[in-house]
């Protein structure tokens, strides 16, 4: 009799670990080996003296646009604000779009487009006048709008992190690690949207090159940076411009002199990057208690222990410059962008925008 009953337990045992549903469902796919933080990737806390501007008057700067002397950036609560580009003064709201303002960018008609978390591809007009421009493509929502480029004609590129799940499930996004990302092109002469580019490892910074011949797609958790070429002989085709990054890009934007700032939201951690070939043992850890996992940092998802990095890259896709600040004196960088002999860095957790002047090339 206790046989059987220890027979039957371990039937169940197994059915459970084998068979039970889960909320992901990995496909599986192979990563680059991580490349070490040593050499040109050498952590040396160069972002340690870093100005903290505005610090405790904006929530989750996470991207940031400059004009006419004044830094605009949507936080938490939905604000769209704008504050001197020398620090002095608060911050003034212009807008709330009732959403998460991230991504930003100005139309050549002076309107401020954003991307929004929960409201999709959305402007701010000069006199602070706001409107959703597009909310889905084929019928389907937008589920994290995150970030844009505005071409010259007026056609706009930006990222929806997947076509699955919204930024409640983020975590989940993470863990499963398909390629369900999607770049969208909103057409404003039709007022039409449609998807110009899938199969991303979490769609994310969206940036066109200086001759806008290519669009370029940070893949978040592929590491590597996608790119869409828009003419010439290879309109249409897909490779990648830079690849196995010692981070997860972030945000990318141009500094107009052959740079390409590229924000890394967290480091590696090639325990975790290992798990994106083993499908199954995602599943199997997701039935087991977490204190069991082989790997705790699996379930972190966008609470993985961070701390502020990023790269330049040129317009060969070579690492060009690269720093850090590994001991947390800068958190989570989600932007780069370059004004006069500084850079702005904006942060989805920050209360501050950090600044420090553009560094030498490695």
């Amino acid at each position: 009799m206790i046989s059987s009953f220890l027979i039957l337990a371990v039937v169940l045992l197994a059915a459970y670990l084998l068979f039970w549903p889960v909320p992901i469902n990995p496909q599986g796919w192979n990563p680059p080996k991580a490349p070490p933080y040593e050499g040109k990737f050498a952590l040396c806390n160069s972002l340690g003296g870093a100005e903290k501007m505005w610090r405790g008057k904006m929530a989750g700067p996470e991207a940031t646009a400059i004009k006419d002397g004044m830094l605009y950036t949507g936080l938490g609560n939905g604000d769209v604000v704008r504050a001197s580009i020398d620090g002095s003064g608060d911050p003034e709201v212009i807008a709330n779009t009732g959403g998460r303002p991230i991504g930003l960018k100005f139309d050549a008609q002076g309107n401020l487009i954003l991307c929004d978390m929960m409201k999709g591809l959305v402007q701010v007009t000069p006199s602070g006048e706001f409107s959703v421009l597009s909310d889905s493509v084929n019928g389907r929502k937008y589920n994290v709008a995150d970030d844009l480029a505005i071409a010259s004609d007026g056609k706009i590129y930006f990222s929806d992190i997947s076509s699955k799940y919204d930024i409640s499930q983020a975590n989940l996004a993470m863990m499963e690690d398909n390629p369900l990302g999607e770049l969208i092109c909103y057409d404003p002469a039709t007022q039409t949207s449609s998807v110009a580019l899938d199969d991303m490892h979490l769609a994310n910074g969206v940036c066109l090159s200086p001759d806008e011949d290519y669009v370029l797609v940070n893949e978040t958790v592929g590491f590597r940076v996608s790119r869409l070429w828009l003419k010439g002989p290879k309109a249409g085709q897909r490779d990648f411009f830079i690849e196995n990054l010692p981070g997860a890009p972030d945000n990318i934007t141009y500094n107009g002199k052959g740079t390409y700032w590229i924000a890394l939201a967290f480091p590696r951690f090639p325990k975790v990057d290992a798990l994106a070939s083993k499908p199954f043992k995602k599943k199997l850890m997701m039935r087991l208690p977490q204190f069991m996992s082989s790997v705790p940092e699996f379930f972190l998802g966008l609470e993985l222990p961070s701390y502020g990095l990023f790269v330049g890259v040129d317009l060969d896709g070579n690492i060009t410059h690269f720093m850090d600040s590994h001991t947390g004196e800068v958190g989570l960088i989600t932007s780069v962008l370059e004004y006069e002999g500084q850079l702005y860095l904006g942060s989805l957790e920050s209360d501050y925008v950090a600044r420090v002047p553009v560094p030498q090339a490695i």
